[in-house]
Order: C-alpha cells, then sequence, then structure tokens
C-alpha cells in the first residue's frame, strides 16, 4: 500500500478508541442482561476479535489470487479489530471499577497493569522467533502462528475473568419510568465534562499531554533505534532488506527491554506506593499481622502515587530529552529501557486515582478521605464497603422536565441530599477521549516534521538516510518531552 494510504489504516486506533469506549461505557452501564453489564459486551468483543484475528491470518487463502481484495479485506478486518479490542478494553476497565471497593482498587489496577506487561514482554519474545519451525501445526506464516496463539490467549483468559468474576445484574426499568435515550446518554459522553469530579478533571488534562508524549515514543520507538543500527552498520555489505530486517530486531529488542522493566516496576512499586484508599488499609494492618519491623519500614518508605506519577512523567521526559546526547544503537536502547519505570506508571496510576474517586464518591484532591458518613450530628469517615457502591447510577428524577438528565442521581437516603454523579462508563469513556485526542495531534505534528524533511533534504545530498530518519524521529520525541514536563507540572499541582 501507499504511505498516504497507510497513515489512514493506522487512524483505525484513536477512532476506534474515540467512539467505541464511549459507546460501550454507556451501553454497557444500562445493560440489563442476566449475564450481568460488561459480561455480554466482554464475550461478543472477544468473538469479534478471535474471528478479526482469523481474517488477517489467512486473507490470501480467503481472497485468493487478488491483490486489490486481499488488501481491502485485511484493512476492514484491522479496522474492526481495533473497534473490537477497544470495546474489550472498555468493559474490562469499568469491570474493574464496579467489583472492588475504594479500598482494593489500586491493586486491581496493579495487576490489569502487570497482565498488560506479561503480554508485552510475551508479545515483544515472540518476535524473536521462528514460530513456523516451532509450532508448524499453528499456522504455514509467522502472522498465522501469531493469531492463532493470540486468540487462544484471549479466548481463554476472558472465560477465565467471567467465570470467575461476580457481577450483578441490574433491575429493568420499571414500565412508565422515565429513560432518556442511548444516543442522549452518549451524548452526555462529550458534553458531561464540566461535572466531572474535580480530581477527574485534573487527571483528563495530565492524560492530554502525557499521551503526546508517550504516542510519538510508542509508534516510533523501534523505527528510532532502528535508524541507528542502519547508519552504524552501512558497510558491511548487507543488503538494504537485511540491513532493515536487522534493524528492526534491535528496535524490536530495546523495545523488549521496556516491556520487561516495566513488568518488573509493575511488581515493585505496589509495594511501596500508596492511594487514597489503600493507605488507610496500610495502616490499619500493621498490628493485627506480623512482621511489623518490615511494615512499619515499607510505611516510612512508601509514597503517595501521585507523586510517584509526577516522578514518572519528569523521568519520561528527560528520557526524551536525552535524544539530544544519543546517536547509538546501545544509547537508544537504555533510553527506551529506563522508559519502562515511566510505562508502569502510566498504565497503572491514572486508573487507580479515578477508579477510587468513582467508587469512592468524592471529589477531592487525589489523596482526599473516603466519602463521610453523618450519624447522630456526629460526622466520622468510614471504609466504603462493596455494598455501598450502587454502580447503576443512571436513574432519573421525574418530577420536571429540567431534571431529566443522565447525570442525575437522587440520592434515597433522608439523611442525604441531591447530587450530580456520572457512571463508571461516562467517566471512563471521557477519560479515554483524553488519551485518544493527542493521537490526532502527534499524526498530524509528525507528518508536518517529516514533510519539511522531506522537501528540505536531497536525496543526492550523500547524507546517511538510517541516521536522517533517526534525527527526525527524534525530533517528533523531544517535542513529546516538552508535552510531558507540562504533564509533570501539573501532576505535581494535583498531588499538593
Amino acid at each position: 500500500m501507499r504511505k498516504s494510504l497507510v497513515s489512514l489504516v493506522w487512524l483505525a486506533g484513536p477512532l476506534s478508541g474515540l467512539v467505541t469506549q464511549p459507546l460501550v461505557g454507556v451501553l454497557s452501564d444500562r445493560c440489563t442482561s442476566k449475564l450481568g453489564r460488561r459480561r455480554p459486551f466482554i464475550i461478543g468483543s472477544t468473538i469479534a476479535v478471535i474471528f478479526c484475528f482469523g481474517v488477517i491470518g489467512w486473507t490470501r487463502e480467503i481472497a485468493g489470487d487478488h491483490p486489490s481484495l486481499v488488501m481491502w479485506l485485511a484493512v476492514i478486518a484491522f479496522y474492526l479489530l481495533d473497534f473490537a479490542i477497544n470495546s474489550i478494553q472498555a468493559s474490562l476497565r469499568a469491570l474493574i471499577v464496579d467489583v472492588l471497593p475504594t479500598s482494593r482498587q489500586d491493586n486491581g489496577t496493579a495487576w490489569a497493569s502487570r497482565m498488560i506487561g506479561l503480554g508485552n514482554v510475551a508479545g515483544y519474545l515472540m518476535g524473536f522467533l521462528d514460530l513456523v519451525q516451532l509450532l508448524p501445526f499453528l499456522g504455514s506464516s509467522q502472522l498465522q502462528v501469531l493469531t492463532t496463539l493470540a486468540s487462544f490467549a484471549l479466548g481463554s483468559t476472558v472465560a477465565i475473568t467471567c467465570y470467575f468474576t461476580c457481577e450483578k445484574p441490574i433491575s429493568r426499568p420499571v414500565a412508565g419510568e422515565h429513560s432518556p435515550s442511548d444516543l442522549k446518554a452518549l451524548g452526555a459522553v462529550f458534553t458531561s465534562f464540566g461535572s466531572l469530579p474535580t480530581v477527574i478533571k485534573r487527571i483528563c488534562w495530565i492524560q492530554f499531554f502525557a499521551w503526546i508524549g508517550w504516542f510519538p515514543f510508542l509508534f516510533y520507538g523501534t523505527t528510532y533505534v532502528a535508524g541507528f543500527y542502519a547508519s552504524n552498520n552501512k558497510g558491511r555489505g548487507w543488503s538494504e532488506d537485511e540491513l532493515m530486517e536487522r534493524g528492526t530486531r534491535a528496535g524490536s529488542l530495546a523495545m523488549f527491554s521496556q516491556a520487561v522493566s516495566s513488568l518488573v516496576f509493575s511488581f515493585v512499586l505496589p509495594m511501596f506506593t500508596y492511594s487514597a484508599g489503600s493507605r488507610a488499609s496500610l495502616q490499619g494492618s500493621e498490628s493485627r499481622q506480623g512482621l511489623r519491623i518490615i511494615r512499619k519500614l515499607r510505611a516510612m518508605l512508601s509514597v503517595s502515587l501521585s507523586n510517584m506519577w509526577t516522578v514518572s512523567l519528569a523521568t519520561f521526559s528527560a528520557c526524551m530529552f536525552g535524544t539530544f546526547f544519543t546517536s547509538t544503537v546501545n544509547g537508544a536502547t537504555w533510553l527506551i529501557g529506563a522508559c519502562g519505570f515511566s510505562w508502569a506508571l502510566a498504565i497503572w496510576a491514572p486508573f487507580t486515582m479515578i477508579g477510587e474517586s468513582i467508587s469512592g464518591g468524592h471529589s477531592g484532591p487525589a489523596d482526599a478521605a473516603l466519602p463521610m458518613h453523618s450519624s447522630g450530628g456526629e460526622h466520622r469517615y468510614a471504609p466504603v464497603d462493596t455494598g455501598d457502591i450502587q454502580m447503576d447510577t443512571m436513574s432519573y428524577n421525574s418530577r420536571s422536565p429540567s431534571e431529566n438528565s443522565p447525570t442525575r442521581r437522587i440520592s434515597r437516603s433522608p439523611h442525604q441530599t441531591e447530587q450530580t454523579t456520572l457512571s463508571a462508563g461516562i467517566i471512563l469513556g471521557i477519560h479515554n477521549v483524553f488519551i485518544v485526542m493527542p493521537q490526532f495531534i502527534t499524526a498530524f505534528l509528525s507528518s508536518i516534521v517529516f514533510a519539511f524533511f522531506e522537501h528540505t533534504q536531497s536525496p543526492d545530498s550523500g547524507a546517511d538516510p538510517g541516521a536522517q530518519h533517526a534525527h527526525q524521529i527524534a525530533l517528533v520525541l523531544r517535542l513529546g518531552s516538552i508535552a510531558s514536563a507540562v504533564a509533570a507540572y501539573y501532576a505535581w499541582r494535583l498531588s499538593h
């Protein structure tokens, strides 16, 4: 395919994230299936992903000797695959919020990040192996074996999740009860940002700037290292294709090191990090369990999750700024590997803080106390139990038309006042919009940078094309460094 068409194919990621996750969040919030709210979307999306894997792996066998049909069948399957994967991600993130109390949100999202880390390590490791030789009965090409293994991995883990996770179905609306349309509820995702709790608003803006830095890293990290490899090994007599293949393997090795370091940090950091919900349980368990000295030492060394997130963003910004001083494969590999610390926090910290804010029902600072209950005029702070969390927040007041809003919930307790809340699906949908939009911005800025160099640099100048490409990507990474520094500043303000 031409490069202009390939760029349109890669838009599947941000487009699916922008549309699918908010849509699935809203629809699953209102789902009254006997299987629960999230299970039907998880199961259905898993079937769709496995089907798309089969089409992508065996596109040539399905389409036959029709090159155009092969190309467009693969593109359509690729788009459907991205939409289905985003549906699974939205449902699983909401499921974690649904089933865990505030005090365990950080533990749940930490395990989610560890599973992502294991998947990254396994994926990059497979890039080094000749899977056709090792597993010839799963397919006749590397892609066929990969899609078969991925289908088995996804199907088996989803089956475990759906079987062991307890999810209570929500009751169907009473006949005659007013309820807005799904379209109106979906519109709330894009119009209800002002109704978000303060902490979630701040997290969304931090994510916006942070992902302007992360997307160039994820898109071009492998190519960045491959450019330096091609430049440093140009005189070895290898063909251009062989040099490109070896450079890609070097880039994959760099990303593999980042995946391994991220996985290690995802296991270590939670032991020395506390969040709003876990701080009380950490302190309260010291007197009830053994090894008090170790627990006290751990409590002394622990850092708040918001502070740790700030440090990780500053570290990532520094690594991307370090591209100014790097022109070798080893140097670039070390920089990418060091980003594993920041990536472990990126896929853990914001989701923990949002989950605690949703399940705890408070909108104060990131490390604020749990919701306050009143008893006989005396106010006290109490932990939130799973029984206190009502995730079916899409109930409505029918007393006047002005109050029939999808973000309105009327408290049934006589001691509580009317309050405005948003469901988990809508909140996570809004948060995902702030992750997706930077991808469009990054793609636009990157295309401008690359187009500028294409018009200003002559192919007959004798310059090394590998080094040129690596330095062009480095410029985009440095722009991301500035955005990450802004995100670190806002995260520092959030932690204070």
